[in-house]
């Protein structure tokens, strides 16, 4: 018995819903890490976004344990709550005296990026002074989760010269949100904690619009939608939506880092 027009065009949305809430349900099961690629740098080097690129597309991938969104954070604890030492500064020669954030790539336009760098201007009452930094992540004022550290690299007086650059490509494992960063800087000898410098200090360190590469595609963003056109009496193939579906579900898989 044929199948009517109006029943393949049931079938056919049927199949398309169904391939496009699998992708979401495939980027769930991702969650149980996370993934991400670093690159650090001095702003004297002066790389071009070709050679930045180039370069975090060459890094290794970093593999974290999912990402904490649950709890809170000390300095966000409710009013009431007395939490000692709200910025941890070090009592030392060694400061942040600013920093900055650059939202670089968002391929759905939907305000969200995957790939972002942050600027480190650290001062010394010394000559120079030998640090390294450690970064962190906060999922809308959830717990702090690590996510890269820098090379060791030289800060000299108060010079605007040595401002270090982390920047970062989230992979895999990042929902959708408002991210604020924390940075922590450290001695490079001795491996000694320094001070750690955060959002209540630096606006440009708060409420980042973030997610992961996987979220920030077109085809696998929450508001993917697809028309079908149907031409004639045939209507479309059962069998060649279902090959789209599964070439999605393929092309998702194979994003996963091996």
């Amino acid at each position: 018995m044929p199948i009517s027009t109006h029943t393949t065009g049931k079938t056919a949305i049927a199949l398309i819903a169904l391939a496009g809430l699998s992708m979401p349900l495939l980027a769930e099961e991702t969650a149980s890490t996370r993934t991400s690629r670093s690159i650090s740098y001095t702003t004297e080097i002066g790389l071009d976004e070709a050679a930045r690129k180039a370069e975090l597309d060459k890094a290794d991938t970093d593999v974290f344990n999912a990402l904490v969104t649950e709890g809170f954070r000390p300095e966000s604890a409710p009013a009431g709550v007395y939490v000692e030492n709200i910025t941890y500064h070090y009592d030392s020669d060694i400061t942040i005296y600013d920093a900055s954030t650059i939202l670089i790539s968002d391929f759905d336009n939907d305000g969200f990026y995957h790939r972002f760098s942050v600027s480190i201007d650290a001062d010394t009452l010394s000559s120079t002074s030998w640090v390294n930094a450690k970064l962190y992540l906060s999922y809308e004022g959830g717990p702090w989760n690590y996510y890269a550290s820098s090379d060791d690299f030289h800060i000299h007086g108060d010079s605007e010269l040595d401002i270090y650059v982390v920047e970062t490509e989230l992979a895999e494992g990042f929902p959708a949100g408002y991210y604020d960063i924390r940075i922590e800087l450290y001695d490079a000898e001795y491996g000694d904690w320094l001070l750690t410098y955060g959002p209540y200090d630096d606006d440009s360190l708060s409420a980042l619009p973030l997610e992961d590469s996987v979220y920030d595609d077109v085809y696998y963003s929450s508001g993917y939608t697809t028309e079908v056109i149907v031409a004639g009496h045939g209507g479309i193939s059962v069998w060649l939506l279902a090959v789209f579906g599964f070439m999605g579900v393929m092309r998702l898989i194979s994003r996963r880092p091996v």
